[in-house]
């Protein structure tokens, strides 16, 4: 794996999904916090649009309807900060320590809240290989917009053309393609490129 990172000046990956896996955590907390307004939400969908925003989702979910989006959120998020820590999905995490290995700058670009990723870092010590974090709140638009890609190769000082991106959502893939990296994506155990 390790002629992936040939010709790379910075690693940029994806957190939820591709870092860890905690789909189905992610989609569990989400299902409670809406018991309270009536929505369901189905397990195909959800995969589908893994990589927006949840108040992206949260918007599509309502389709019109009147749906308190921050208690939603607050109480999704408090089910995962209160859960236990998620799974590292191991072909990224030996992707990192190899860039690490190699001094190639590192950063988390994700839709997620920061308060989520930040807490992921910590409880699973994963601070020295991630030392740079983008999420939603600190761009103008969330995936598919290319705007957590590009601040993060900013961050790290690379040019988005010198970026390897790791993501496994079509949105995050997609914004990754927009900011001019290439691309692998989380496939079963491995990480394979994205053409």
């Amino acid at each position: 794996m390790t002629d992936l990172l040939d010709n790379t000046d910075g690693l940029i990956v994806d957190w939820d999904g591709t870092v860890v896996d905690n789909g189905r955590r992610r989609l569990d907390a989400l299902r409670q916090a809406l018991v309270p307004y009536g929505l369901k939400v189905e397990e195909d969908w959800y995969t589908a649009h893994a990589g927006l925003p949840v108040r992206d989702l949260l918007r599509v979910l309502a389709d019109g309807r009147e749906l308190p989006a921050e208690e939603v959120v607050h109480a999704s998020r408090q089910l995962l900060l209160n859960g236990p820590p998620p799974e590292v999905i191991t072909a990224t995490l030996d992707l990192l320590q190899q860039a690490c290995a190699r001094r190639i700058p590192r950063a988390v670009a994700s839709s997620a809240a920061a308060v989520l990723v930040h807490t992921g870092i910590k409880r699973l010590g994963l601070d020295c290989l991630l030392p740079v974090v983008v999420t939603v709140e600190s761009v103008a638009r969330g995936k598919p917009a290319p705007d957590v890609y590009l601040e993060a190769a900013r961050q790290v000082g690379a040019a988005p053309s010198r970026c390897l991106a790791v993501d496994d959502a079509p949105d995050g893939l997609a914004a990754a393609r927009s900011a001019g990296m290439r691309l692998l994506t989380v496939s079963g155990a491995t990480l394979v490129p994205v053409t």
